[in-house]
């Protein structure tokens, strides 16, 4: 019989006595199976919650074996950085590092340290490991960074997928996935859409990407539903801004576009009537752009996946 109840973590007291916790809802089929731990809200304001709410209803309904653990708000204090109706959860407003580069982690370090510690803690019992972001104004896209997880991935039916080795890469070696790793534990991040938005379609392609990684592991009764195309890639080419002032986006992400094709043109704010336009570097996929439309020059206004680094898996 299926048992869902919540389990609640204390991680740290801030801001005059409050106990911060963090919540733990667990779906128990009360038969054997695997145990899959699905994570939002590393990084405040990501909301990535919308595919859990969609997610939670089936999983009442199909649970057949194993166990699903949901954390919907992993960080706490990332979602107490609020100012003006924004949450600015990615970098902490006390030491301005990453939240997702302070793995593993010390329930006796600093504050950053004992958040790590206390996600740590809660997802190492896990078999299979979900971590889900949002990325600017984002196309939906799976990041796995181990070969031997392609099996999940190609299981997961996401179109696109970045292999990324965050182990040998010393900025990255800090990362959550990158301490599942060394802790041989098998772990995707999920790029569920763009920051602060409710968009239906991404949603469901996300709830379809999670329900078939929960089919290919045999804990829901529901078969997997097929991708048309399954791509990877290792590279993500930076656009910048080249002026400041707004930009006006020509493309959006998921479009395909060709060399020097216009992406976004910058109404500059050096001059009223000025207008330049921003011309994709080379043929190839937008995954993400600015999220908004204030630009410095040398943003970041948007990141293509080169046509020539896009391979089938």
């Amino acid at each position: 019989m299926l048992k869902v109840y919540k389990n609640s973590y204390p991680v740290l007291k801030a801001g005059g006595g409050n106990q911060l916790n963090i919540n733990e809802f667990v779906l128990d089929s009360g038969k054997c199976g695997p145990d899959i731990y699905i994570q939002a809200g590393l990084h405040g304001g990501e909301t990535a919650q919308w595919c859990l709410a969609d997610l939670v209803p089936f999983l009442r309904k199909n649970l057949c074996c194993g166990r699903v653990r949901i954390v919907p708000y992993a960080n706490p204090l990332a979602w107490l950085q609020r100012c003006y109706f924004s949450t600015n959860g990615k970098f902490s407003l006390v030491d301005g590092k990453d939240f997702n580069r302070c793995f593993p982690g010390n329930a006796d370090g600093d504050i950053n340290g004992r958040i790590a510690a206390a996600i740590l803690n809660i997802a190492d019992r896990a078999d299979v490991v979900l971590d889900l972001h949002t990325s600017k104004n984002s196309q939906p896209f799976v990041i796995y960074t181990k070969e031997e997880y392609e099996h999940l991935v190609k299981a997961a039916g996401m179109k696109y997928n970045q292999f990324s080795h965050d182990v040998d890469i010393p900025a990255l070696q800090g990362t959550f996935n990158a301490e599942l790793d060394r802790r041989k534990i098998a772990n995707l991040t999920i790029e569920c859409g763009s920051h602060n938005q409710y968009d239906a379609e991404k949603i469901s392609q996300v709830v379809r990407v999670i329900k078939n990684i929960l089919a290919y592991n045999k804990i829901i009764g529901a078969d997997l539903m097929p991708a048309n195309e399954i791509l990877k890639f290792e590279q993500r080419k930076k656009i910048y801004a080249s002026a400041d002032g707004l930009a006006k986006f020509e493309k959006q992400p998921g479009e395909i576009v060709l060399k020097e094709e216009i992406i976004a043109k910058i109404h500059a704010a050096a001059d009223i009537g000025q207008e330049e336009a921003v011309s994709a570097p080379e043929s190839g996929v937008i995954l993400t752009e600015l999220q908004g439309h204030i630009v410095w020059e040398g943003d970041v206004l948007a990141e293509i996946i080169p046509q020539s680094n896009l391979k089938k898996l």
